[in-house]
């Protein structure tokens, strides 16, 4: 019984072979207003980075992804190139991206097979993406705030982010939960992000918030505003159209007034 459990625990397949020492990982899978799908697509084409690894499981849902014709995994993991200043120091940013919802009773085993999988590799940092649901638009830059692992604690006042309080589920917490006593920090960063559609703009928030981390990687979010403007002009187009069309069948049914003498 406990070798079939163990047989259908998560577990990645490398693709290239490469250390990924040093390197900062981001964690973006299906959230509140597609935050962390957002940002970790972004990233992995802005940066043109490379498939190092996936990861697979008996559970998953029979799902592939399409990429320009070619059969993917839904769950996978991308490396850019290494960047390195005259000082030799080196940055490397690491992608792990999710095109699935993956079941409830999954996510703590799949925390800890990434987490095996970025330690085998030496990856020094682990950034789990998450959104906060909110009802209404927001007006400027989402509020983000920041929780950790012990051993990423020091991290939040170093670099200024905002503590968190309360509770945070789904991929996030189980990776979190995987890692409280796991000497790997890792960090979780929850954006606000409106509930109904894609945020770009939180997206957008989330990689400025994260770049001090990478500062030698150029981390451009200008194309992601634009696109937050895109998405947002046309949910406004759209609940105007509603609007009206409400309107419109209202008028329809109301009782015939008075006539003109009476006005």
């Amino acid at each position: 019984m406990a070798q079939a459990m163990l047989a259908s625990e998560p577990r990645i397949v490398d693709t290239r072979d490469e250390s990924l020492k040093g390197a900062m990982m981001i964690v973006g899978f299906p959230t509140h207003g597609l935050v962390g799908s957002v940002a970790a697509s972004y990233l992995v084409h802005t940066l043109d980075m490379t498939a190092v690894a996936y990861m697979v499981s008996e559970q998953f849902p029979p799902t592939v992804i399409m990429e320009e014709g070619v059969v993917s995994a839904p769950v996978r993991m991308y490396a850019s190139k290494l960047v390195c200043g005259v000082d030799g120091n080196c940055e490397q940013l690491v992608v792990a991206i999710s095109d699935i919802q993956p079941p409830a009773e999954m996510l703590n085993s799949m925390s800890r097979s990434l987490l095996d999988w970025a330690e085998t590799k030496g990856i020094q940092l682990i950034v789990a993406v998450e959104g906060q649901p909110i009802e209404e638009e927001i007006r400027g830059d989402a509020r983000v705030v920041a929780m950790a692992n012990r051993a990423a604690a020091p991290l939040l006042g170093k670099y200024g982010f905002s503590p968190a309080n309360g509770v945070v589920t789904g991929f996030a917490g189980g990776l979190l939960l995987s890692a409280i006593n796991r000497s790997t920090p890792v960090l979780c960063i929850v954006a606000q992000a409106h509930k109904d559609y894609p945020d770009a703009r939180a997206a957008a928030k989330v990689i400025e918030t994260i770049n001090p981390l990478v500062p030698m990687l150029v981390l451009d979010t200008q194309p992601l505003r634009e696109k937050a403007r895109e998405i947002e002009g046309e949910v406004r187009h759209n609940l105007a159209q509603q609007q009206a069309q409400s309107l419109s069948r209202a008028k329809e049914g109301e009782p015939a007034g008075p006539g003109e003498m009476y006005r």
